[in-house]
């Protein structure tokens, strides 16, 4: 995808531009790159895409190691939990964009009861502090709902790679406005594993809160995966608030690895959230704009597979979300395609 390859491009631009130390930390840490789409499964409304770009620093014993954490190291020492010296820590960025169509986009006016026309272009900085049994997230995220965040023109240069027709109404889309979320999630490993080599299985639960004008909700879910050789990390997650990279556990707290550096696995996922707010379908916080009667409560099932081959993670799901907003005629199928690289 152009987009893709545009913010991947202005990331590796300004790599000459950082300081030894800093470049020295980059090459050590975690890139990922996750990539949504309703036409993995050949449809093109609601939910129609997401792309996001992370990067985690290399584990920390404390967040002042990092030259980039100097400026939320106030916020940092000033939360509980985030600085106990048992864990592994990391500092996180994501640069990322969301679009959302209605069902129909072939007309140019409003539809009434139908998802309103909507992008959000965000950038995210948060914390991760994590061991061998337990992962803590917490990412703060701040971008623009709107036409600032480029979702039309970013769809038209998708639509006209693949020669397909542009939607009709974006003049109807949410009208600009500042958006921030921040995130905490918590995620378990079950049961422990001592060496990651041979055929085995894993349980990964996770529950987390999200609170601002973008979305308020909580969530409530869990990872089954079984496989060769499991990697070293805390699962295979969607593009969502709380999302960063895999953040693998790494030096004395990691388990022992096979000899052979290729693995495989199958996973389930479901994730429930209890949603309060979703700007996307409840419109702008200030001012008239359209929307849909919400739902409270949204599911996601992913059914995939990933290949770990040393530091690097490839996979593949198709997701299922059930309906979001009550005039909606059913759930709604996307892919999802990630892959994380540790140095």
């Amino acid at each position: 995808m152009r987009l893709t390859l545009l913010l991947a491009s202005g990331f590796l631009a300004v790599l000459p531009l950082i300081p030894a130390r800093g470049a020295s930390e980059i090459a050590g840490g975690t890139f990922s790159l996750y990539v949504e789409n309703d036409l993995f499964a050949g449809t093109d409304r609601q939910y129609t895409s997401g792309v996001k770009l992370g990067w985690s620093s290399a584990d920390l014993e404390n967040y002042s190691d990092s030259p980039y954490a100097s400026p939320f190291l106030p916020l940092f020492n000033l939360l509980p939990f985030i600085n106990e010296k048992d864990y592994q820590k990391n500092l996180v960025f994501t640069l990322g964009q969301n679009i959302y169509t209605p069902d129909d986009t072939e007309a140019f006016a409003l539809v009434n009861g139908d998802r309103p026309y909507a992008g959000w272009l965000y950038l995210g900085v948060g914390a991760v502090w994590k061991n061998a049994d337990v992962r803590n997230s917490l990412v703060l995220n701040i971008g623009v709902v709107g036409s600032w965040s480029y979702a039309q023109e970013a769809q038209r240069l998708v639509h006209d790679a693949r020669g397909l027709g542009h939607p009709n109404g974006w003049d109807n889309q949410l009208h600009n406005e500042l958006g921030v979320v921040a995130t905490y999630q918590r995620e378990w490993r079950w049961p422990k594993h001592e060496r990651r080599a041979g055929f085995d299985w894993e349980l990964l639960p996770h529950a987390g809160i999200a609170l601002g004008n973008v979305q308020t909700y909580a969530n409530l879910g869990g990872e089954f995966r079984a496989g060769l050789n499991l990697p070293d990390d805390f699962g295979t997650a969607a593009i969502d608030p709380a999302a960063t990279t895999s953040t693998p556990v790494d030096g004395a707290q990691s388990a022992e690895r096979s000899r052979f550096d290729l693995g495989l696995y199958v996973f389930t996922r479901v994730d429930g959230r209890l949603v309060a707010h979703n700007i996307f379908l409840d419109g702008n916080t200030f001012g008239d704009s359209p929307s849909v009667d919400r739902k409270w409560l949204v599911a996601d099932l992913s059914i995939g597979a990933a290949v770990n081959y040393k530091n690097t993670k490839f996979a593949y799901a198709f997701v299922y979300r059930t309906e979001e907003y009550d005039e909606q005629k059913e759930g709604q199928i996307f892919g999802t395609v990630s892959v994380n690289i540790a140095f």
